[in-house]
């Protein structure tokens, strides 16, 4: 009778009636959400790896958790309606470096693999101050057009982000992994990062949903590192800050205990996703020293977003070869100390580090991009490095202005870097700005500004280019703003080999 139910059970879940089925129940574990079931399915996982693999099966209910080790050929499968909660215990939590690890750390594993319909609560609000929002401060405020008022608040904590008490780290981790499979499951306030893959090879993530409190401050989705061979597929993720990262960091603040180690970070698809971030919804880059590269996006709805699309190169790392394509943006201004201000798209190369030259940005490509903003598409590189190869081929930006254009607008965020006045800083806002940089092809496309909104004198060009080489804009219509209707729609200074054709 076992035997047959184990059989229904396997069918029921899709698996194959010859791999073993590791029910956490038979290992002790409680389905009331109130005693801490870790060591019960700790002991599911090892004795399934133990064996040589199979399912590590939760049924439906709740169940109390501190940090999890999945291991080898062992495949956590979630049943609809089973929940892992994380413990506000902090002592149920594992350290493998200065930092706490979370619900999953997941170590030099091959064929590994969490899936089903359950869900992953990280109780994030627990770990917060919910009545204190993080501000602003600092030397910074000298170079900002509102000065100490930039995002002031009347009251309440706007959007956040509020300010952290003590927490784990990165909810779920995998490290130095090959053959990982994340799919059908639901991260729900994560406080901090909700996942890592650093040092892994061959990831498949298909079908998340990540939720967070977009108040919640640090709690990126999607955190793909030094990594390569990655698909990513018809995802949806609310953050409360990035929402997916690629990077090539070396190391990165002790999280999760790697430092030193050269890997590239290559080779990754993210298609069919609908994202929404209190920061970029698609970050890449940050302080890398791995090489990046290789990297395809389609299909892709930001939404709500602080910023949309944002390469940023701060360290010694390049990157090399993105192609964007069938991408809808619309970003708006937002208050508090999240990084970016409105910007659909944002590709910087500066200093980010003392000690270390910086890479470059070459051959990006973006193709039918449309995106409705309240600040500039901004494209700038310090003297140290360029920005070069850039194309936009049917595109269509559109201008406009918001509830906080007043205490936030006109204003670039090219957050982080270590260059003084150059990280919130005054600027007039043209729809697309452009410094530093070499052949850059906009075709085919319409610049506009929304006339039902009201813009300020700072509101500007359609395109202002300082310092670039080998300009050439076609087959575009565009305008300049409404409130400075008479002003050329292509403003230059120093550039060289410019050839722009507008249709107006």
């Amino acid at each position: 009778m076992k035997r047959f139910i184990l059989a229904a059970v396997s069918l029921l879940l899709g698996i194959s009636a010859h791999a073993a089925i590791y029910n956490i129940l038979d290992y002790g574990a409680v389905a009331d959400g109130r005693q801490l079931a870790t060591r019960a399915i700790q002991s599911a996982i090892d004795a399934c790896g133990t064996a040589g693999g199979g399912v590590v099966y939760v049924p439906a209910g709740d169940y109390l958790v501190g940090t999890i080790n999945l291991r080898s050929n062992v495949e956590f499968r979630f049943e609809t309606g089973a929940r892992l909660i994380a413990t506000t215990d902090l002592t149920q939590y594992t350290r493998h470096s200065k930092e706490l690890d979370g619900v999953f750390y997941t170590e030099d594993c091959h064929n590994v693999s969490i899936t089903g319909n359950g869900t992953i609560f990280g109780q994030g609000m627990e770990f917060m101050e919910a009545d204190h929002p993080k501000r602003i401060l600092g030397d910074v405020l000298n170079y900002i057009r509102q000065g100490a008022d930039f995002r002031k608040l009347d009251g309440g904590v706007g959007d956040g982000p509020l300010n952290p008490k003590d927490r784990f780290h990165q909810m779920i981790v995998f490290s130095n992994c090959t053959d990982v499979r994340l799919s059908d499951f639901t991260c729900i306030d994560a406080p901090y990062w909700t996942f890592v893959i650093v040092h892994c090879d061959r990831v498949k993530v298909h079908a998340l949903t990540i939720d967070n409190n977009l108040l919640i401050p640090n709690s990126d989705g999607l955190d793909i590192i030094s990594s390569s061979n990655v698909d990513v597929s018809d995802c949806h993720f609310s953050c409360g800050d990035d929402a997916i990262v690629l990077a090539g960091y070396a190391e990165h603040f002790g999280d999760p205990g790697f430092r030193g180690i050269r890997r590239p970070s290559q080779n990754i698809n993210v298609s069919n996703c609908i994202l929404r971030s209190r920061s970029s919804a698609i970050r890449i880059g940050g302080w890398d020293q791995n090489p990046m590269s290789n990297y395809n996006f389609s299909n892709i709805v930001i939404y709500d977003s602080n910023c949309g699309i944002n390469m940023t190169v701060r360290d010694s790392g390049g990157l090399d070869n993105v192609c964007f394509s069938n991408i809808r943006i619309e970003t708006r201004l937002h208050s508090g100390d999240w990084w970016g201000n409105g910007e659909p798209i944002k590709i910087s190369a500066m200093r980010g580090v003392p000690d270390n030259p910086v890479g470059m940005i070459r051959n990006i490509h973006f193709t039918n991009v449309t995106a409705s903003a309240e600040n500039s598409m901004v494209i700038y590189s310090s003297d140290e490095s360029a920005i070069e190869n850039l194309t936009f081929t049917n595109f269509e930006f559109r201008m406009r202005t918001g509830a906080w254009e007043e205490r936030a607008g006109g204003n670039f965020d090219l957050r982080p870097n270590i260059v003084q006045g150059k990280e919130l800083f005054e600027s007039e806002i043209p729809a697309i700005y452009i410094e530093h940089a070499r052949n850059v092809y906009f075709n085919q496309g319409v610049i506009s500004w929304d006339r039902s909104c009201t813009f300020r004198p700072y509101h500007t060009h359609a395109i202002e280019a300082v310092r670039v080489d080998n300009l050439h804009i076609s087959d575009t219509k565009a305008e300049s703003s409404p409130s400075n209707p008479r002003l050329p729609l292509l403003k230059t200074r120093e550039c060289t080999h410019v050839d722009a054709e507008f249709d107006r």
